[in-house]
């Protein structure tokens, strides 16, 4: 599998994306720092949402094959500016989250952000019952031909 470093605002959904990804127990945890667990690298949610901490977030990129941009589908807004994937010279995915709880024009709305934020290709999620995962691991784990 690819490392991967997660992207998200507070409450996205970026650590249980990471533990549903590596078919771990779903336990809530709010992230506090930058953490390790084997092939991904998860972030705070305040890493995106203050300015001053976006650096971080470019730094630890470059520890990585991929960074996983996440947008939760029921989130009014987006914090992801257009073009912000130009920020990281690695391949950039996106991840809607919280599909689940969401009506599929909200879904259509999440993809719409990561797609002007960059990311390419962009992947709806459920993390608590795991639909899209099969799709999500083939963008990461690729078969070689």
């Amino acid at each position: 599998m690819k490392t991967i470093l997660l992207v998200g605002c507070i409450g996205a959904g970026k650590t249980t994306f990471r533990q549903r990804l590596h078919d771990l127990p779903i336990e809530y945890a709010k992230t506090q720092a930058i953490e390790t667990f084997g092939t991904t690298i998860d972030t705070p949610g305040e890493y995106l949402e203050v300015g001053r901490f976006k650096h971080a977030l470019m730094l630890a990129s470059y520890d990585v094959d991929a960074v996983i941009l996440i947008q939760d589908a029921t989130a009014v807004d987006t914090r992801y500016p257009p073009g912000f994937a130009t920020s990281f010279n690695r391949e950039v995915v996106g991840v809607v989250t919280k599909t689940g709880l969401a009506t599929e024009f909200q879904v259509q709305c999440a993809t719409e952000h990561l797609l002007q934020a960059g990311a390419d290709p962009v992947v709806a999620v459920d993390s608590v019952s795991g639909r899209g995962f099969r799709r999500i691991r083939e963008v990461l784990c690729p078969t070689s031909s």
